[in-house]
């Protein structure tokens, strides 16, 4: 049976280290745990990774030492999916501040993940972004996307590992 791939953007790694709220650290742990009993296949990209990159010095040594044991998939940026992030931020479905979203998203679009999972709630997770980067992706000729938080994945947090 193929297993489901999904992207992760930053937040799901970075919720690892989140200090204030520990359910965002077990479910995080949860997912990647998933992942690396080959439930689901974990995708990643280049910018998640250059993103990693500008976290605080241990942060950073941790997070990328998880990326490599969890054995990410690990997804390239290409002119089609630029072009593709271009017209979510053209079309205002991603503020121009926020343009590396809508390149996370595109990344995942253009690679044909099956979900894009993500904590970011005011610019991905919410049914009136997903409604209008499915709009844009059926105008660019790309299949819709369902963009979730770590939680419909994990059951909430209560998927027994």
């Amino acid at each position: 049976m193929k297993r489901l791939k999904l992207y992760l953007d930053t937040s799901i790694l970075g919720a690892l280290f989140d200090t204030e709220e520990p359910d965002r650290v077990k479910i995080a742990g949860d997912l990647l745990q998933l992942i690396k009993n080959g439930v689901f296949e974990g995708c990643i990209s280049l910018l998640t990774i250059q993103e990693v990159s500008r976290a605080p010095q241990e942060i950073r040594n941790e997070l990328e030492r998880k990326i490599t044991e969890f054995g990410f998939t690990t997804l390239i940026e290409t002119e089609e999916s630029i072009e593709l992030a271009e017209s979510y931020l053209k079309a205002g479905v991603i503020p121009k501040k926020y343009r590396d979203d809508a390149r996370h998203i595109a990344i995942g679009v253009y690679h044909e993940v099956d979900y894009i999972v993500s904590w970011n709630y005011r610019h991905m997770v919410n049914i009136i972004t997903r409604r209008l980067i499915n709009s844009t992706n059926l105008k660019m000729g790309y299949n819709p996307i369902e963009i979730i938080s770590p939680e419909e994945v994990t059951g909430d947090g209560k998927m027994e590992i």
